[in-house]
């Protein structure tokens, strides 16, 4: 078991994706600040993607990929 950070978007507070796991917090805040506010207009509503990280305490590395 190891400790990882799970990068988890949503578009308009839909989940996209099950997420991606990062070692460190670093890696996955900057990925989540990177991705976080992108937006398009789609029938005159404005779409946003929010991108968060969260601390998973305990995770099996041989049955998730850990980036």
């Amino acid at each position: 078991m190891t400790t990882a950070f799970l990068l988890i978007c949503s578009l308009n507070g839909v989940m996209d994706r099950e997420g991606i796991y990062f070692r460190n917090a670093s890696t996955c805040i900057d990925f989540s600040q990177m991705l976080s506010n992108q937006s398009y207009m789609k029938d005159n509503e404005k779409i946003t993607y929010q991108c968060m990280c969260k601390l998973v305490p305990n995770i099996n590395s041989k049955k998730v990929r850990v980036y």
